[in-house]
């Protein structure tokens, strides 16, 4: 039995078929529902300072804590709007794999892409393009999800999806 089937038929044996609802209702039912918002994404890198210039100078972004730990550690919080994201040197850090272009980069398992919602996608690329930056994925309509979309990468690949919502 190969290992998906195997968790399906164990989650089924054991009445767990209903998520993660069906663990613990009594604390939902009680009211104690955890709420998160949204505080940082951490992206480790290899060139903090390159990775760091991209994102103030082409993105906007402001240097917000700036924690080196040694020669072997580095954090850096860089912000722009409710937008935060934790830069993170660490010295023996491997690379992650490779990633096609959207949507193929997707093929890969865990977190595809940083999504960043702006105004006007059109607008945004020109300010890009004044910078001398050229999307990886030019401006695409994706109307099931009432959005457009463009995407660029970060020097070090890290795709960055720049959206723009046009519906509902």
């Amino acid at each position: 039995m190969n290992k998906a089937v195997f968790a399906i038929a164990l989650a089924g044996a054991l009445g767990l078929s209903g998520g993660a609802n069906a663990q613990a209702p009594e604390y939902q039912e009680a009211g104690q529902a955890i709420e998160l918002e949204h505080f940082m994404t951490a992206i480790s890198v290899a060139d903090i300072e390159a990775v760091t210039a991209f994102y103030v100078d082409v993105l906007d972004f402001e240097v917000v804590k700036d924690v080196p730990l040694g020669e072997e550690m580095h954090f850096r919080w860089i912000r722009n709007g409710n937008q935060g994201i934790e830069l993170v040197y660490m010295a023996n850090s491997v690379a992650g794999p490779e990633r096609g272009t959207p949507p193929a980069h997707l093929e890969v398992r865990g977190p595809g892409q940083l999504m960043m919602r702006v105004d006007d996608l059109e607008a945004t690329k020109a300010i890009l393009a004044s910078k001398g930056v050229t999307p990886d994925v030019d401006i695409t309509e994706v109307a099931p999800l009432g959005i457009k979309v463009m995407f660029v990468n970060d020097p070090e690949g890290n795709l960055i999806e720049l959206v723009e919502v046009t519906g509902d």
